[in-house]
């Protein structure tokens, strides 16, 4: 790589206009820089003036495509995460770089203050983030030794708004009178972790740590050749019938290693989701938390590199990760 910068300043220094952004983001989207059509795929596409003259003076490029059934015009930014924002992509680029290289990320009113834009712009930007942080190979299952385990996300349910609250007594977590179950921990919210050791990480919310619910994830996540460590919950045993090895570290009787194996790596993991979710985003919505999850998975199974590297990477996910805020904020 040609660019070096090793933190926010130098970026930004680097980046100095518009021009440059796009000529990087064209380089890191487009296979040696061929632009290609985000409307049917084909390379037989030729450079034009853009129409917006404010950007045609910046040197910013404008494409149409060839190809007779298209035949559409568009930019390097069309398809991705940044088309029909009215933000400069140098805000846009800084703020990838903030939430890919904050071990726990950024909270939205953070973000605003340092690139002088709203709150509400600031959150919408983070949620087309963590859009873009999706799993792209989700089909792929996970092999060799594999962690499994469980954690909860939520506070006390007087601390809670009312939309939340609200949310709870639909999803029945919660009695319709308001009346708390026997159980506080029924009124957060399950979050299943998934961990191949020296592999990927996949963690995503649930409804219920229930036997019925966790069975056709794992199956959805986890070859039947791995070894699959847990700890003793209930809803766990029986996995050595439909996987090739099932080890329980019993945790009640105070067991945290058995052998080579442990749940070490995934709660480890745990530590950080939760400080993060406490400590930098204070709360978290059931409706946006699998957005969440999906940043905290991309930034760990992405935790190698240099924060330049981590930044190209993010970069090269930009495309086909487009959400709307009526979609985002739609029931």
């Amino acid at each position: 790589m040609d660019f070096k910068f090793k933190s926010l300043i130098e970026l930004v220094r680097y980046f100095k206009d518009e021009k440059t952004c796009y000529d990087f983001l064209e380089a890191q989207i487009w296979h040696e820089g061929q632009p290609a059509c985000p409307h049917c795929g084909s390379l037989h596409v030729y450079t034009r003036t853009h129409r917006n003259k404010a950007k045609a003076e910046q040197g910013i490029r404008e494409y149409k495509c060839a190809e007779k059934g298209c035949n559409k015009n568009f930019t390097s930014t069309v398809g991705t995460i940044f088309e029909g924002s009215k933000l400069p992509l140098q805000t846009w680029f800084a703020a990838i770089w903030l939430c890919t290289t904050s071990s726990k990320g950024i909270s939205s009113a953070n973000l605003a203050k340092q690139l002088s834009i709203t709150q509400k712009s600031a959150w919408f930007v983070l949620s087309r983030i963590r859009e873009m942080f999706k799993e792209t190979c989700p089909d792929m299952l996970l092999t060799g030794m594999v962690e499994v385990d469980e954690t909860y996300v939520g506070g006390k349910e007087k601390n809670k708004s009312k939309k939340v609250r609200a949310a709870n007594r639909e999803a029945g977590r919660i009695a319709s009178g308001g009346k708390k179950q026997a159980n506080p921990i029924d009124t957060k919210i399950p979050v299943l972790g998934i961990y191949q050791r020296g592999g990927k990480l996949r963690i995503q919310p649930m409804v219920a740590p229930k036997r019925e619910i966790l069975l056709p994830l794992l199956e959805k996540n986890i070859s039947k050749d791995a070894t699959i460590v847990t700890d003793g919950l209930p809803s766990y045993k029986g996995l050595g019938n439909t996987y090739k090895l099932h080890v329980v570290v019993n945790h009640a009787k105070d067991e945290w290693v058995n052998g080579e194996y442990s749940t070490n790596n995934i709660e480890g993991f745990w530590s950080i989701f939760k400080r993060g979710i406490i400590g930098v985003y204070h709360q978290t919505s059931p409706k946006h938390l699998h957005r969440y999850c999906d940043e905290y998975s991309y930034r760990f199974n992405n935790r190698d590199g240099s924060s330049v590297e981590k930044f190209a990477r993010a970069i090269q996910t930009v495309a086909n990760a487009r959400i709307t805020y009526k979609s985002l904020i739609g029931k």
